[in-house]
């Protein structure tokens, strides 16, 4: 069952000095509705930060959130070893879930070893 199925601690930024670390980088790219900061790391490793701004409602920054993780886990094993942080836009409060896992696969493309 793949809601069984968790994204490890391991693959997760956990501490603000770690977030931190990626957003001095000054590394991006994005999309209309995402952009991806990231640095160089050992493993493949994931940051979210979808804010108040976003969307008021929590049941909205909440499902952005389930959809980042999601399209990461299925994709960890094939990205390039990097600390990802997912910001996401305003305007992916309005989009529904197949257009949501559509951007964020774009995304995730370009750091593909092996697309």
């Amino acid at each position: 069952m793949p809601w069984r199925q968790r994204l490890p601690r391991t693959a997760r930024l956990l501490s603000g000095a770690q977030f931190k670390a990626v957003f001095s980088a000054r590394r991006s790219c994005g999309n209309e509705l995402f952009r991806v900061h990231y640095i160089p790391s050992d493993q493949a490793r994931l940051g979210m930060a979808v804010s108040r701004r976003v969307s008021k409602r929590a049941v909205d920054r909440n499902r952005i959130r389930r959809q980042i993780r999601e399209t990461f886990r299925l994709r960890r094993d094939r990205l390039a070893p990097m600390d990802y942080v997912v910001v996401a836009r305003s305007a992916a409060r309005d989009a529904d879930r197949r257009v949501l896992r559509e951007k964020l696969e774009q995304l995730w493309q370009r750091f593909s070893d092996n697309p």
